[in-house]
């Protein structure tokens, strides 16, 4: 029987990807479907898709998105400081720390977890190398260990090939869900994952010009 695997492209400076994190592993969990994790660097992304980051956006869209913050935070019943003390920093090693633990079998999903709330909840700079040891330390993990393999130059081509991978794809947004060949984009659209996880739905596709 072929494994039934739902890839899951974000990073871990999104509150988006943060806000449906949880909720996403355990849909996945209760559906039967194992998780591809794919941390992606959105700023090549966006670069190709027409985004912008978020201190270039227009100032009516960055105080909206304030608000959707606190209802989806309320929504999901999830610890988030919307205006965090170490936000904008760079994700990069963060993400890299969760393409080893995919890579050495471990539970990817709790460490993503942990890192995530790290910068959302707890305040913590996640783009520093002792903040990210002792993050994995407490979630269970070998934090030392972790760090070093996410700093090696084959981590960091595999960071870029699933960042290449993304762009290929059509991703433009964290998080983005793939089932059965099908983009959800963004954690508010979790219900139409739980769906087509327990496969209520046929897939959607798009043919032709766009």
């Amino acid at each position: 029987m072929t494994d039934k695997i739902a890839e899951y492209y974000f990073t871990v400076t999104s509150p988006w990807s943060y806000l449906g994190h949880q909720p996403f592993v355990d849909l996945c969990a209760t559906a039967g479907w194992k998780i591809a994790y794919k941390p992606v660097d959105f700023g090549p992304v966006f670069a190709q898709s027409g985004g912008l980051p978020l201190p270039q956006r227009s100032e009516q869209r960055r105080r909206y998105r304030l608000f959707e913050l606190q209802r989806w935070r309320d929504f999901r019943n999830v610890n988030l400081n919307i205006r965090p003390k170490h936000f904008p920093t760079n994700p990069d090693l963060g993400n890299r720390l969760c393409i080893v633990a995919d890579h050495l079998g471990l539970d990817t999903g709790r460490l993503t977890q942990a890192v995530m709330q790290a910068c959302w909840a707890e305040e913590k700079d996640i783009a520093d190398p002792g903040t990210l040891e002792a993050i994995a330390n407490q979630a269970g993990f070998d934090g030392k260990a972790l760090v070093e393999q996410a700093g090696s130059d084959a981590t960091a081509d595999a960071a870029k090939a699933l960042t290449q991978e993304a762009i290929n794809n059509q991703v433009f947004g964290a998080p983005t869900y793939v089932i059965n060949s099908e983009p959800f984009w963004g954690q508010d659209r979790l219900e139409f994952v739980s769906r087509a996880l327990s496969g209520k739905i046929t897939p959607y596709s798009v043919e032709g010009p766009v």
